[in-house]
């Protein structure tokens, strides 16, 4: 159930419904995705079960507040394993509808493809495999793309930008992303930012290339939030507001009071400034968390 650990607050929509992930991330077991809506006198007491059906693992890392008319959000992520499909897919649910998101065909259990942001225009964003070894062989002759899908299945790659193993995690309702990308595929990974007519932008926290930042949100008034690595190997979340204004950019750190010091991640952000995320606490366990703004 949602009040299992591990637990992962994934997405946080304007009006404070959250989307999240419990069970062992990775190879370890299957985990699910849930959602649940926000009341000031008894918040996230309520949740949904929020499964692809038929599939061995969901993982919903998004969710956007829904039209009026229809009281259901939308959200991205992605499954293991759907029905009788073999791979990863992405996948959205568009105010309950759900929808399978490919870009090659025939790659089998080679098919890879993670979505991680959706806005309000439904545009998602996220990476992808393009792989191109042959059947029955080891899934090694992969370039992963950084990629947006809008309504329509209409794709956009972005090859250009630098290092390996680009991600697409965030995207706001002017179209403005946010991702990382890693420049070796084992070394310090650095956020990336871009909107539209304008270039590629890197960040490090603090400017240090030696140590891994991650973009993961980004919300209308430009604040981006991630996590980043200290010297010490530790992780902590973040906040940078008017990152798309550089000369007026503020870093802040946030680390959640009840953690270990080990290991915060800041996946969300709200047009409040609510936060999202989770974090690893003095049991050593991972909880999921919200921060409401005041």
């Amino acid at each position: 159930s949602p009040y299992e650990v591990p637990n992962r607050i994934t997405g946080i929509a304007d009006n404070r419904e959250i989307v999240g992930v419990y069970g062992p991330v990775g190879s370890q077991g299957a985990y699910h995705s849930y959602t649940s809506q926000y009341s000031s006198s008894q918040p996230y007491t309520q949740f949904q079960d929020s499964d692809y059906p038929n599939s061995q693992s969901t993982y919903l890392n998004s969710i956007v507040t829904a039209p009026s008319s229809s009281g259901t959000p939308s959200m991205a992520g992605y499954v293991i394993k759907p029905g009788d499909l073999q791979g990863t897919w992405g996948v959205i649910n568009n105010q309950g509808l759900w929808t399978l998101v490919r870009r090659h065909r025939n790659e089998g259990d080679c098919h890879m493809m993670e979505l991680f942001g959706i806005n309000s225009s439904e545009d998602a964003v996220g990476f992808y495999w393009y792989d191109q070894s042959p059947k029955k062989a080891p899934c090694n002759k992969r370039v992963q793309y950084a990629m947006k899908v809008v309504p329509g299945g209409k794709f956009h790659d972005y090859p250009r930008i630098q290092g390996d193993f680009p991600v697409a995690s965030g995207i706001n309702e002017y179209g403005w992303m946010v991702g990382s990308t890693d420049d070796s595929g084992t070394g310090p990974s650095k956020g990336w930012s871009t909107a539209k007519g304008v270039s590629f932008k890197y960040w490090t926290f603090e400017m240090n290339a030696n140590l891994s930042t991650q973009m993961l949100g980004v919300n209308a008034a430009g604040t981006v939030v991630g996590t980043y690595e200290d010297g010490s190997g530790n992780w902590h979340g973040f906040t940078v507001t008017n990152l798309f204004s550089p000369s007026n950019s503020l870093w802040s750190t946030v680390d959640v009071p009840d953690g270990n010091g080990t290991s915060t991640v800041i996946s969300g952000i709200d047009s409040s400034g609510d936060l999202c995320g989770w974090y690893t606490g003095t049991d050593n366990t991972v909880h999921g968390f919200v921060a409401i703004y005041q």
